[in-house]
């Protein structure tokens, strides 16, 4: 395998830390004058600043340029009254790109200055009694030559002539990593819409069945996100090691990925690889952090070696671990929260979703070097037939109205259900198990019963009815054939 170098760093906003520098530059933190240890005096009275972006309210944030301009808001914090007026000047620091790449292990390159526009000219000034600023609308416009599948960085600088005021390097910048989708905008049915999550057992069924869901008035793709269902996390006895274990049905698809996986990423579908336990003593929440550190940077090479746009944990049929061996640790919702920000910290520009289960709940997965999981992991889904509780840092947006077993025919897949959660701010609907070849083929009722609940939802969520598909794949098979 032909793999990319992966990244090992982290563009993860990081909680405000007490100390610092009182002045900074955009390159480099200068200290003026002698520093002074006033103990916890200097603790209590000490005023920190904070770079973030207004969509997220984090510090790094990946843009999806679905148009050839995009906007959005920044703001500066303050941890409290400043007792004074504040002044912050806002720009672009293309020396950091050096930097983070330094730091992070990447290459990637920078977004061109000459095609931001920061509002104002970045300059801000925050009244005595204020704590947040007014927000500074950024506008990005795409370039010439950009290209789809490549991350480029844009690093924004936040700089304060006021005394007292202090700027972590971390804080002071925020990150935007920037992808071209342009072209990719088939599923893409608007910021706010409900994005549906679609695994696919391929042991049984092609994945390229998700592009048969078509909406009937906008055209759109039904199917946001493909989970592969599924790789496994294993332990290799002789190398001493865990690794991805992918079964014949699973690495097909990647050997022939061409075919099967990037017809549905060029479609704007994104494809998820999903991981689960395979009944040995590797687990995703029995992982040391050594050990989640390093499976972390394995499952960052498959993405970016196969171009997958992120991976899915469930936390199902592991066996007990070896805790004296130094990848393993006792199973629990700490050490499943450390894989999860590790992999989040080794591919910061991918998806990293999770499935509710085993150790891995909203009141399992906690903050991890005071990073709170809502950003750490994009989002989340539940078991089937239940709707997702947002993990600390979670909004809404990133958890699933509600889990629908196609094959079984559990869950609500009802149009007032539908429209419900939506309507409540849930930003996920997901859906298991869709068309096995079985049923696709020889039994073709029970296929039409299950696109009948994916109708009855996509009215719910869209306003829209979903056709009826016409034609299928065959499993491992790429030529699109008619339904009977």
């Amino acid at each position: 395998m032909n793999t990319k170098k992966y990244l090992n760093g982290s563009v993860l906003p990081l909680a405000l830390m007490l100390g610092g520098l009182a002045f900074t530059a955009c390159a480099d933190d200068i200290q003026i004058g002698k520093p002074v240890d006033e103990g916890a005096y200097e603790v209590v009275t000490r005023v920190e600043g904070m770079l973030l972006d207004t969509k997220s309210n984090k510090n790094a944030s990946v843009i999806e340029l679905r148009e050839d301009t995009y906007e959005t808001d920044i703001f500066f914090r303050l941890t409290k009254v400043p007792n004074k007026g504040v002044d912050v000047k806002i720009e672009v620091d293309p020396a950091y790109l050096e930097v983070y790449n330094a730091e992070h292990g990447t290459s990637f390159e920078l977004f061109p200055t000459e095609n931001v526009v920061i509002e104002r000219g970045g300059a801000l000034l925050l009244a005595p009694d204020e704590t947040r600023s007014t927000d500074v609308g950024i506008t990005l416009t795409a370039f010439e030559g950009m290209q789809e599948d490549k991350t480029y960085v844009l690093p924004l600088c936040a700089t304060s002539i006021t005394h007292g005021i202090t700027l972590q390097k971390t804080a002071q910048h925020a990150v935007y990593l920037i992808k071209d989708l342009r072209a990719m905008s088939d599923a893409y049915k608007g910021p706010d819409a409900v994005k549906t999550c679609l695994y696919f057992e391929v042991n049984d069924t092609n994945p390229l069945n998700a592009l048969e869901f078509v909406l009937a008035d906008s055209g759109k793709l039904f199917f946001d996100e493909v989970v592969l269902f599924s790789a496994n996390i294993n332990w290799n006895a002789e190398t001493g090691r865990v690794y991805v274990y992918n079964n014949p049905n699973v690495q097909f698809l990647l050997d022939n990925n061409e075919q099967f996986l990037q017809p549905l990423r060029k479609r704007g579908i994104k494809v998820i690889l999903g991981i689960l336990g395979n009944h040995d003593e590797a687990g995703v929440a029995q992982l040391s952090d050594m050990g989640a550190r390093e499976f972390a940077k394995e499952l960052a090479a498959y993405c970016y070696a196969y171009n997958l746009d992120g991976v899915g944990f469930d936390d199902e049929y592991s066996g007990y671990p070896n805790l004296s061996n130094p990848w393993l640790t006792s199973k629990s919702g700490a050490a499943a929260s450390r894989l999860l920000y590790e992999t989040k910290k080794a591919m910061p520009d991918k998806t990293v979703m999770v499935y509710y289960l085993g150790s891995i709940y909203s009141n399992t997965i906690k903050a991890v070097d005071g990073v709170q999981p809502g950003e750490f992991v994009d989002y989340a889904v539940a078991d089937y037939g239940q709707t997702t509780r947002p993990m600390d840092g979670m909004s809404l947006k990133q958890c699933s109205g509600m889990s629908i077993e196609l094959n079984r025919g559990s869950g609500d897949s009802s149009e007032s259900g539908a429209r419900s959660k939506r309507e409540a701010g849930y930003g996920y609907y997901m859906f298991f198990a869709l068309g096995h070849t079985n049923s696709l083929v020889s039994n073709f009722s029970s296929y039409r019963s299950q696109v009948a609940r994916c109708q009855s939802a996509a009215r719910g969520l869209y306003e829209e009815e979903l056709l009826m598909p016409t034609h299928y794949y065959a499993k491992n098979n790429a030529t699109r054939y008619p339904l009977p």
